[in-house]
């Protein structure tokens, strides 16, 4: 936590996750939409709507859509979220502004900024994840739970996606015409 002087607590989260598979392959879950919109949000969410122009400057907007669950009175809740991008390395730091729409109340949240750093090791890619800064603790727990089921999706989607090459590839590598 850093405290500036004369002003309240500003809160910040940090996650690394490490990833089975290529540092290319997790920049492409992040930088393409269709597969964003696969991991993006909570398990309990789906990323309905992902617009993303992403290069510096760039705007990106998203809405994470949450169905009620059958027998109880929740209501369907659209989340609109957006930012901008700051700094674009491919594939290795990705940085961008984040603030929620709307948070209930018709106004926009904070902006606060998040930093993603990638680097690959023997095929694999650690992730390190930072935002900054949030208001309370109770936000910057809420972004944990969010983000850190948004990112157990995203290392389901990247298994598929490397299951796949490798059936693709076990396929094309048995079948030879004589």
């Amino acid at each position: 936590m850093v405290v500036k002087r004369n002003e309240e607590p500003q809160h910040e989260l940090s996650i690394t996750r490490v990833f089975d598979a290529p540092r290319s392959l997790v920049w492409e879950a992040w930088t393409n939409a269709d597969h964003a919109r696969q991991w993006a949000g909570p398990r309990t969410f789906q990323a309905m709507h992902l617009d993303h122009d992403i290069r510096p400057r760039g705007r990106w907007r998203g809405c994470l859509h949450r169905d009620p669950e059958p027998g109880t009175d929740q209501p369907t809740l659209d989340l609109w979220q957006s930012g901008e991008y700051l700094e674009v390395i491919p594939p290795e730091r990705l940085v961008f502004t984040f603030r929620w729409d709307n948070r209930g109340n018709g106004l926009p949240s904070p902006e606060s900024t998040v930093t993603l750093i990638f680097e690959e090791r023997d095929g694999k890619t650690t992730m390190h994840f930072h935002q900054a800064f949030f208001k309370t603790a109770e936000d910057r727990d809420g972004h944990n739970f969010g983000w850190n089921s948004s990112f157990d999706r995203l290392a389901e989607l990247l298994h598929e996606i490397r299951s796949n090459e490798k059936i693709v590839y076990h396929s094309f590598s048995t079948q030879r015409k004589t």
